[in-house]
Formats: C-alpha cells, sequence, structure tokens
C-alpha cells in the first residue's frame, strides 16, 4: 500500500507533558537521526546530550507539548520556553509522521501558547527547512533585514481588561 493510500494514524490531542513524561520525550529525542538533530538544535547532538537536555527541562516555566500515537509513544514534541516577553520554541516529528500536518499543528500551537502567555513576540532559531517554511507562512520576518537575527513574529498587544471589558459590554 503506498504512504497516500495508507489511512492517517489515530493521534492522541494536544497534551502537556510533565516530568512523569520525560522518559518518553528522550525516546521521542533518540529517534531523530543525525541531521534531524542537527535540523531540531541547530548542532550534532549525541544521546548523552539529549539526556542532559530531557533532564534539565523546566516543566513549570516553559510548556511541553505534542501529540501521542496509539501506543502512547510522542510523535511530534514542541518545547516553548518563555523569557523576558520573548518565547523561543524547538519542535520534532518522527519519521513515519511527517507530511501530515503535525508539524503545522505544533507551529501554530506555539504562536497560540506565545499569545496565552503574553509574549511580545515568537523567536525561531531553526535551520530546518520545514520549519522556516512555516514560520514564512506564519508571518515570521528578520529585523532590520539582518540575515544573522533569528526569524521573529511580532504579536499583537493584549487589550487592556478595561477595554476588554467595555467592548463586551457594547
Amino acid at each position: 500500500m503506498s504512504d497516500l493510500a495508507r489511512p492517517a494514524p489515530a493521534l492522541s490531542p494536544m497534551t502537556r507533558f510533565g516530568p512523569d513524561d520525560a522518559p518518553r520525550i528522550l525516546a521521542h529525542l533518540l529517534m531523530l537521526d543525525t541531521d534531524d538533530r542537527m535540523l531540531r538544535f541547530g548542532h550534532g547532538i549525541r544521546d548523552e546530550g539529549l539526556a542532559s537536555y530531557v533532564a534539565r527541562l523546566d516543566y513549570v516555566r516553559d510548556h511541553v507539548h505534542g501529540l501521542n500515537d496509539a501506543r502512547g509513544d510522542i510523535v511530534a514534541l514542541a518545547h516553548i520556553a518563555m523569557h523576558d516577553g520573548d518565547v523561543d520554541f524547538g519542535l520534532s516529528v518522527t519519521r513515519p509522521y511527517r507530511g501530515q500536518g503535525l508539524g503545522h499543528a505544533l507551529f501554530s500551537h506555539v504562536i497560540a501558547m506565545a499569545q496565552r502567555g503574553g509574549a511580545a513576540r515568537v523567536l525561531c532559531y531553526s535551520i530546518s527547512p520545514a520549519v522556516l517554511h512555516m514560520a514564512g507562512l506564519h508571518g515570521f520576518r528578520r529585523s532590520g533585514g539582518n540575515p544573522a537575527a533569528p526569524l521573529a513574529l511580532q504579536l499583537p498587544s493584549p487589550a487592556p481588561a478595561s477595554l476588554s471589558r467595555s467592548r463586551a459590554a457594547a
């Protein structure tokens, strides 16, 4: 059966992961090959580095979300780090699940989380062609035309609470 004729697999709704999910997060990242790790992290990273990365995840400050397959394996993962009014993120989708829109779902989720968290902008440091393409589709731009600057998406300022209430009452 060709990939086009294969039905889409059943996946969980978007899930926020916590410390108890660290072994599954690590298993997901270990499935990434050398090229995928380079694209995801921007540098070569060995298994020990991935284990250290997962051990340092801050599940209170940051948001670690993703999708699971029917067996409970993480097949798509987003790490959203919020700091100083900015959000940066990393995305990964395991090879068998690519081309099914999961990266786009994660990307949209990152932007929505940034907006809900009151971030001023979302920064994209990725070197992945797929992520850079999605960033362009979502309106990310390099500030000042600087090719070395990260791609950034300026988010609209949230309306003051009093404005929101008066509009709702109108």
